[in-house]
């Protein structure tokens, strides 16, 4: 009798990997999926977040990625517990095990509770940005933010947290008729409580001790906060990356895990076109990341409902795509006019069930030659808590 060949634990969908592949195959498979970018599209109700779910479970479980997760929506914020779910009893207990090892390895960060961002650490362009100054539009007071920073570097070395910023010996030395709104720009910016101070732990520290996830909870209704938290991650990231691949460039047998940034609804924080300089700032360190952060170990996961509201340099970065149900043909046609290929080879997505989805990329390796076509797939339901969530549309039943 033909033994069947070995699987790794990594299991995600059926029909991915292909079962008949043998183990190195789908190692590779599994390879070709993390270490590169990933776009998951779907309308609401499509089963998109259950699969970044259960994709996201299986990444930190089975292989050596770190996962930070953007999550504007609150989806990801139970990832470290497991369902309670009783219809997922079986496999929930079949994961408990290699669960364990890693759930106390993921951290769940608020803004303003258990992490802050350090003004004092920022370069000029994230301080412009968060206070919505530019030079094109607002010079005066864009101007004084430059003079203030120099002047807080040469009269105390340091800038200091941004309630120090506020209350520098600037204000009482500066002149000029823009001054004031400057101040109030400053003091506004404070009230948003996403701020270190004393005793609050920056943001860039929740990765140095390089935990197995990290959730940056950015379910909150002020937008502002959102956008500066979110461009925050992103450059510490950068950073990190950059200062790591300078020590691997000195010392190649480094081991170097890369970091998988999951960004959900990422249309709202990549869009084509934006005139706010905060959410410009956040577009660009995506484009950066989907166009350059490979060479730093950093990959992408975006999860979107409208790929033609994706920023075109971002979208245009995917060597994995996902498709799962969609209501029209639009956001196919986007993706048709990106990637290329035959024409309608979407249209299937337009009828899925919930979990039913498309695949296209290099994570098809998996099967020689490489398909023309996208492979029909269901993904599996994640084993973890749901946090946030779509409400149940039971209360729309007729009584009995």
């Amino acid at each position: 009798m033909k033994k069947k060949p070995k699987k790794s634990g990594f299991d995600v969908a059926a029909d991915w990997p292909l079962d008949r592949i043998s183990l190195d195959s789908r190692k590779k498979a599994i390879q070709e999926l993390v270490a590169n970018h990933t776009l998951i599209v779907g309308q609401s109700r499509s089963g998109k977040t259950m699969a970044a779910r259960r994709l996201v479970e299986e990444i930190i479980a089975w292989t050596d990625t770190r996962v930070v997760i953007l999550d504007p929506n609150g989806d990801f914020t139970l990832l470290n517990k497991l369902s309670e779910d009783p219809d997922l009893a079986a496999s929930v207990k079949e994961f408990r095990n290699p669960w364990r090892k890693v759930a106390k390895e993921i951290v769940v960060a608020t803004p303003g509770k258990n992490f802050g961002i350090y003004w004092g650490a920022l370069e000029l362009a994230d301080m412009s940005a968060f206070l919505r100054l530019t030079p094109e539009t607002t010079f005066a007071e864009y101007r004084h933010l430059d003079r203030h920073r120099k002047f807080e570097e040469q009269t105390k070395g340091s800038i200091g947290s941004l309630r120090d910023f506020l209350n520098s010996k600037y204000f009482g030395i500066a002149v000029g008729e823009d001054l004031e709104r400057y101040r109030l720009r400053i003091e506004h910016l404070l009230e948003l409580g996403v701020w270190a101070e004393d005793g609050t732990k920056d943001l860039a520290s929740l990765f140095t001790t390089r935990p197995k996830a990290v959730v940056i909870d950015l379910s909150t209704d002020d937008e502002q906060k959102r956008m500066i938290t979110a461009g925050r991650t992103l450059e510490s990231l950068w950073r990190e990356g950059d200062a790591l691949r300078k020590e691997f460039l000195k010392k190649r047998d480094l081991h170097w895990p890369g970091t998988l940034v999951v960004i959900d609804e990422g249309h709202v924080f990549a869009p084509p076109q934006t005139d706010d300089p905060q959410r410009l700032l956040v577009s660009e360190r995506i484009q950066r990341l989907a166009d350059s952060g490979k060479k730093l170990n950093l990959y992408l996961l975006v999860i979107t409902q409208q790929p033609g509201k994706l920023h075109p340099s971002v979208l245009s970065e995917f060597n994995n795509r996902v498709i799962m149900r969609v209501n029209e043909r639009g956001s196919l046609a986007s993706l048709e006019s990106t990637y290329g290929g035959s024409r309608g080879r979407y249209d299937g997505a337009l009828t899925f069930r919930q979990g039913e989805a498309l695949i296209e990329g290099a994570f098809l390796c998996d099967e020689t030659p490489p398909p023309v076509l996208p492979r029909g797939i269901r993904f599996k339901l994640a084993r973890t808590a749901e946090g946030g969530g779509t409400p149940k549309a039971d209360w729309a039943l007729p009584r009995e």
